[in-house]
């Protein structure tokens, strides 16, 4: 009876081992996905970054012409990074040329001299700048 329990014991021990080994071996091949799964989340939280800060400088500029001030009189600045980071998150040539143009629409006006010249080399490293391009010059 006791030659039993000693089978069974070390049957169970046998068991468990084998569980061990079979589900710590897949452990290293899920680190691509995982990476790729972290890269995705980076990708999602930058541009709903991106368009935060869009809607925070949209509601700025709107609560700045209801109390009478012209932005359009003196430029404030504008922030190229942002206008970089829209065009770093469009997918395709096309869609990057498109991401600038939309972006220098809605804040081109507020930009300075030197922010200006900023773009239009950005606009110019894109195969599709040339409507942006178009834009900035008439800003200037």
């Amino acid at each position: 009876m006791n030659s039993f329990f000693h089978s069974k014991k070390l049957l169970l021990s046998m068991g468990c081992v084998a569980t061990l080994v079979i589900f710590s071996g897949p452990l290293p091949a899920h680190e691509p996905r995982e990476m790729t799964r972290m890269q995705q989340t980076i990708d999602i939280l930058t541009k709903q970054l991106a368009d935060a800060n869009t809607k925070i400088r949209r509601l700025e500029a709107s609560v700045s012409s209801r109390r009478g001030r012209t932005a359009s009189a003196v430029p404030t600045g504008c922030d190229v990074g942002d206008a970089r980071a829209n065009v770093q998150l469009a997918d395709g040539k096309m869609a990057e040329g498109e991401a600038l143009e939309s972006w220098i629409r809605d804040f081109g006006k507020n930009c300075t001299p030197q922010e200006l010249t900023q773009l239009k080399l950005l606009a110019n490293e894109l195969f599709y700048g040339q409507s942006s391009l178009d834009l900035i010059d008439l800003l200037r």
